[in-house]
């Protein structure tokens, strides 16, 4: 019998901080490719054996490998990880496979007024749902380690009007492979010093179907003469889900080979109302930080300013190759990503 664990710990995080923390994702990544390697090997001399990892809510990690049945084999995984006295624990990988039932979905617990996303119970309440994904709004002002949502009230249907119509340009198969659950509706949102109009929060390298906005950002930026900021928001933090649903968000070398320029050292602020045509592979000043805004930049661009981003890729061959790979992957959670999708976007 061989059990072994690997721990490693980072509380719920919000994906504005994951280039800090790019190291320990790519340390997750490592485990797992190891743990698959050291399970060919064993299958290799014998064909008996069966793995499984087990991750609890705070991000430990606990492997199991043994010639019992699966079934017994995950029992192992679990029993290790709750014995350590970590919470939530779900079994990530069976066999050579990640579990198709494992998720960290958010879950709206209307008795308690409550959204929970994994270490989080955030006060709120519901207002509408609408092809399978819920709003609900901040009843009160919520301080966690890595961020805040301050109270607000109903009275924010302007936004989810918006939202709504932005929603019903995706086909319902894609919509329900994407893995949007809930927008949460904040008062103001503040992460990590920053003060961001939306923010997608994130279980290490899995979304918990959650995204925030902030309502005083989105009314000051409309204010200022914005007011299509809510579709960019909306499409830009959608993506952070997607891509998670995706690829291993953070640790993206597909993505990543594709550019001539490297990631900006600097943090960059956003900008809504420009699309660089630079020929340097980034649709805006914002995609420089990172590979996941690059791709969050580069998808609500293409949603909100389709036109635009026909010519920029037809004149930037580092964009055009971004897009391709994005549809590509798109395509994979519904066949009606297709051509008649983007069409109706340019009109």
């Amino acid at each position: 019998m061989k059990i072994s664990f690997y721990i490693l710990i980072l509380v719920f995080c919000s994906f504005p901080s994951l280039s800090n923390n790019k190291a320990f994702y790519e340390g997750r990544a490592k485990f797992i490719k190891e743990y698959i390697t050291e399970l060919q090997t064993l299958r290799k001399k014998d064909p008996d054996y069966n793995g499984a990892i087990a991750e609890s809510l705070t991000g430990s990690f606990f492997q199991a490998i043994d010639k019992k049945p699966q079934d017994e084999v995950e029992a192992q995984a679990l029993k290790t990880c709750e014995k350590s006295n970590n919470k939530g624990c779900k079994i990530r990988f069976r066999g050579l496979a990640i579990n198709p039932e494992y998720n960290r979905y958010a879950v709206f617990d209307n008795s308690k007024g409550s959204l929970n996303v994994g270490l989080e119970d955030i006060p709120s309440n519901f207002m509408l749902s609408h092809k399978g994904i819920s709003f609900v709004f901040s009843t009160s002002d919520y301080q966690a380690k890595d961020f805040t949502c301050a109270k607000t009230t109903k009275d924010n249907d302007f936004i989810v009007d918006m939202i709504v119509s932005q929603i019903d340009l995706y086909p319902n198969s894609f919509l329900g492979k994407a893995g949007l659950k809930f927008v949460l509706i904040c008062g103001d949102i503040n992460a990590l010093g920053s003060s961001p109009e939306g923010l997608a929060p994130a279980h290490y390298d899995q979304s918990p179907g959650v995204f925030m906005l902030s309502v005083q950002k989105i009314k000051k930026q409309i204010d200022a003469g914005q007011p299509q900021i809510i579709k960019h928001i909306f499409h830009h933090e959608y993506y952070h889900v997607i891509d998670s649903t995706l690829t291993k968000a953070v640790v993206d070398d597909d993505w990543v080979k594709i550019n001539k320029n490297p990631y900006s050292s600097e943090n960059l602020k956003a900008n809504v109302n420009e699309v660089l045509l630079d020929g340097r592979g980034f649709v805006s000043h914002y995609a420089k930080n990172n590979e996941f805004e690059d791709k969050a930049e580069v998808f609500a661009y293409l949603i909100t300013k389709n036109k635009k981003m026909r010519e920029v890729m037809t004149k930037d061959v580092v964009v055009f190759r971004k897009v391709k790979l994005m549809i590509k992957r798109m395509k994979t959670l519904s066949s009606d990503i297709n051509e008649s999708f983007w069409v109706k976007l340019q009109k």
